[in-house]
C-alpha cells in the first residue's frame, strides 16, 4: 500500500485517533484528576507523560515497552497481593 491514497487514509485514521485520545485526556482533567498517560509507539517505545488537574504536561518520557509492562505488573502485584501490602505498612 503506497501512493498518496494510502498517505491521506492512513493520515485521517491517526487524526480520528488523536481527537478521540484528546476528548478522554479532556474527560479526565474536566474532573480534577491526575493522570499519566502511556502512548505506545511500534512496539518497543512508550511516550509518558504526566498531565496534572490543570490540564499542564508536567513531564514526559520515552521509555521501552518493558519497562512500562514491568511497573504496571508491579503495581498491580503491591495492589493486590497480602504481603505486598503489609510490607508497606510495615516500611512506613
Amino acid at each position: 500500500m503506497s501512493g498518496k491514497k494510502a498517505v491521506d487514509k492512513v493520515s485521517k485514521g491517526l487524526t480520528s485517533l488523536i481527537d478521540e485520545f484528546s476528548s478522554a485526556v479532556k474527560e479526565m482533567v474536566n474532573a480534577g484528576e491526575e493522570t499519566v498517560v502511556h502512548l505506545a509507539v511500534g512496539s518497543s517505545r512508550v511516550i509518558k507523560a504526566a498531565i496534572n488537574a490543570t490540564g499542564e504536561v508536567t513531564k514526559i518520557t520515552v521509555e521501552t515497552a518493558g519497562n512500562v509492562v514491568g511497573t504496571v505488573a508491579e503495581g498491580v502485584v503491591k495492589t493486590v497481593s497480602p504481603k505486598a501490602r503489609q510490607k508497606k505498612i510495615e516500611e512506613e
